[in-house]
């Protein structure tokens, strides 16, 4: 088995990128030069963003496949792309090595990004190797195009927009404390279905080309890759608005409602607070709401309101199944510092 030092950089990218299958039909000039070529559609707008996994903050190797991680690590930036309401193209993907990784551990790697690449018709288009002291990292800029009409941001929700969330909340969080606590049983569906919603997300690509191609009036969107209630906040400052969600409308999989139940664990601190759902999380007039329910019953896709924008500025008010109201809290989302 060759060692990534014998190989060299260039084998090395040569060995990786002959892998990968997806390539645009429109690409000038693909992986293995200085840049990749390609026109840009006319009467579209680019969409551009970068993510970047380090080992131990946002993935351990004890706990992911190599190939698991290539997947999470483009499906995290696809939903950026989503976010916006754009399609994803291209993505460049830049690997910090450290010796402990071998070159078989890339190779399973780049099987994910494979994967993923095909799956969205996404091409890996370049990127970059270099050496890393001790942790392994993986950074992706992705490259999209949205219709200049139909750009979706955090800035716009006004009050009396309803509030939608794609999916279900919570999963992943529950998930990773699934993992953290070891409770990783092979004989529960459940515990499994949350471990690969934490590991393997689905990057709600589809469900943001609906509301892109439709003409509902959506007046802000993010993807909940924080928690829904930070991301929430994310809504109201750029907007300017504030907001109420309702406890008993939060969308939850049967396999996180069972799962809770049978450990006696409160669901609402992951429902509110757990990140990396990429779910989209977005804002509408009541007059788009019919046509919105219409458009994803179609596509068999999930979608609920959540609740409502208020005047009251910057604030997240939760309405509790009990009658209380209560304000949540800004920073208990996912923080890196």
């Amino acid at each position: 088995m060759s060692k990534i030092k014998e190989l060299g950089e260039f084998e090395l990218i040569h060995r990786l990128s002959s892998r990968l299958k997806f390539r645009a039909s429109n690409t000038v000039l693909g992986i293995g030069d200085d840049c990749a070529v390609y026109p840009v559609k006319s009467g579209a707008n680019e969409v551009i963003s970068t993510d970047a996994l380090v080992e131990d903050i946002h993935f351990k190797l004890s706990t992911t496949t190599p190939e698991t991680l290539g997947r999470k690590a483009l499906s995290v930036s696809l939903s950026d792309i989503a976010a916006m309401g754009g399609t994803p193209k291209r993505v460049l993907v830049t690997l910090g090595i450290p010796k402990k990784i071998s070159v078989s551990f890339l190779d399973r790697l780049y099987s994910g990004f494979n994967s993923i690449c095909n799956q969205f018709k996404v091409e890996l288009a370049g990127g970059d190797t270099v050496s890393s002291p001790k942790c392994f990292f993986i950074n992706v800029s992705i490259i999209g195009e949205v219709n200049p009409g139909r750009v979706f941001t955090r800035q716009g929700a006004r009050q009396g927009d309803l509030i939608f969330v794609t999916g279900t909340l919570g999963d992943s969080s529950l998930g990773l404390e699934l993992l953290n606590k070891k409770q990783r049983r092979a004989s529960s569906k459940d515990h499994k279905f949350l471990i690969g919603r934490h590991m393997d997300p689905t990057p709600r690509v589809r469900e943001a080309g609906i509301l892109a191609r439709s003409k509902i009036n959506i007046t802000s969107m993010i993807d909940i890759s924080d928690g829904l209630v930070q991301d929430l906040y994310h809504i109201c400052k750029s907007s300017k608005v504030g907001a109420r969600i309702q406890e008993d409308r939060l969308p939850r999989s049967a396999e996180f409602s069972r799962t809770c139940n049978r450990n006696q664990v409160d669901p609402f601190p992951f429902l509110l607070n757990g990140g990396e759902d990429y779910e989209l999380l977005f804002t509408l007039p009541p007059d788009g709401v019919k046509n919105l329910k219409r458009q994803f019953l179609k596509a068999k896709a999930l979608v609920t309101q959540i609740g409502e924008i208020a005047l009251k500025p910057k604030k997240v008010l939760l309405e509790k199944s009990d009658g209380r109201n209560e304000f949540l809290p800004e920073s208990a989302g996912f923080n890196h510092f």
